[in-house]
């Protein structure tokens, strides 16, 4: 019985402090959009970020090697997006964010489409640019490719 008495306060605190930094972290959805360039394992890449409601994105992105003898010449991924709430605050906000889209080629081998995974994170580090970094899968290609893309954008 006197057990029981030492455990209740105790889980009493421990929810207490558990929910202490929950309210901490709440802060508002990014609702920027951008657009920048960067690279990945594609190559150059022309990548964005276009808000379409509270939390959701599409993140289109656009990559090249310019090497268009490969039959690969142009790599394409349009992602939907949930954008997590940003942690941080004014100029130095971190938003992850996790989604799923279309991704493909487009080149002499033929065109080809397939799902993807995608996460990853922007980082405002400006007023108005941010650095973006994203890894995306396809789980349904011939090699389960894993890619990546890291870059620049401008916020508009």
């Amino acid at each position: 019985m006197k057990l029981s008495r030492i455990w209740a306060p105790i889980g009493l605190a421990a929810a207490a402090l558990l929910a202490v930094p929950s309210g901490a972290f709440a802060q508002a959805a990014p609702s920027y959009n951008y657009v920048g360039i960067g690279g990945g394992d594609d190559g150059f890449v022309v990548n964005g970020k276009l808000s379409v409601a509270d939390n959701v994105s599409i993140r289109p992105e656009i990559a090249t090697d310019f090497d268009f003898d490969d039959g690969e010449d142009v790599s394409y991924l349009v992602p939907i997006t949930y954008d997590f709430n940003s942690i941080g605050e004014g100029r130095a906000e971190f938003n992850p964010f996790l989604g799923a889209g279309a991704t493909g080629s487009i080149g002499d081998d033929g065109d080809d489409i397939e799902l993807a995974l995608v996460a990853g994170a922007d980082y405002r580090f400006a007023n108005n640019y941010v650095a973006n970094a994203s890894v995306n899968y396809a789980p349904f290609a011939d090699n389960d490719e894993v890619g990546f893309t890291a870059g620049i954008g401008f916020l508009f």
